[in-house]
Order: C-alpha cells, then sequence, then structure tokens
C-alpha cells in the first residue's frame, strides 16, 4: 500500500453504467464497513455513492454531498472534504436500483454554515445536514 492518501481513480468503470454496490467495493478496494456511502479502506476514502433520496443534487454541476449529522457521518464528511484528487462518484438514481458511475470527481469547497445547511433541508427525508460537500467532474 503507498503512503499517499490520494484516492485512485475508479477501475474500468464507465460512465453512465450502472453497476451492484458489491462490485464497487469490491473493485475499488473498499472495507465493508459504515458509513456505506463512503467507500474506504483503512481510513483512506476510494469513492463515494450518493442515493438521490439523500443527496439531490449530486449530479448537478458541481455536485452535492450532504453529510448527515447521526453517528459518525460528520466525521466522514470532514474526511470528503479533506480528500484531494480524483474520487469516484457513483448515483443511485431509485431505492434499490443500481449505481451509476457519474465520473471522477474533485472537492472544490465545502461548507458548515448554517445558512447553506439550513437551504438544503428538506423534511420529512432531510431533516438534519452536518455539511455539504463540493465536488467537481475531473477534467
Amino acid at each position: 500500500m503507498s503512503d499517499n492518501p490520494t484516492p485512485s481513480p475508479s477501475p474500468a468503470h464507465v460512465i453512465g453504467e450502472g453497476y451492484e454496490f458489491g462490485t464497487i467495493r469490491s473493485d475499488l478496494g473498499g472495507n465493508n464497513a459504515p458509513p456505506h456511502f463512503v467507500i474506504h479502506q483503512l481510513g483512506v476514502i476510494k469513492g463515494v455513492c450518493l442515493g438521490l433520496m439523500w443527496n439531490p443534487r449530486a449530479e448537478s454541476d458541481p455536485c452535492e454531498v450532504w453529510v448527515g449529522k447521526k453517528g459518525d457521518l460528520p466525521k466522514w464528511g470532514a474526511k470528503i472534504a479533506e480528500t484531494t484528487g480524483p474520487l469516484p462518484v457513483y448515483v443511485r438514481r431509485e431505492e434499490g436500483g443500481k449505481w451509476f458511475f457519474i465520473g471522477n470527481h474533485e472537492v472544490t469547497g465545502t461548507t458548515v454554515e448554517s445558512a447553506e445547511l439550513w437551504r438544503r433541508i428538506k423534511p420529512p427525508t432531510i431533516t438534519g445536514i452536518a455539511r455539504v460537500v463540493f465536488m467537481k467532474r475531473c477534467q
């Protein structure tokens, strides 16, 4: 294993193609450990899987990752915000559906400002957000 914490681009996944979650985790080399939306191994983030139900702006430009407040989610949100280099992003458009690869993205910013977080609250589904991470697709 390299000492470089920068994630590597998605292995041979095709933009627009759908994949099973287990395949994504295996292909990226992630552990089977929570939080499952963050594919990670030994604390290094390998990719993110964003359900549109919880991240309705995941396919926007910029892509937005809405990080919840429960348990360790805020800690993982901070880790995503600190990630450098390309990060594979997958989106699930319907509950129980496949995860579609939308490309490698880079973190461009983050916010924990209350006003910005409140603008994104969408009850009853999204009632608490600890952080928003902004990402742009790599060229």
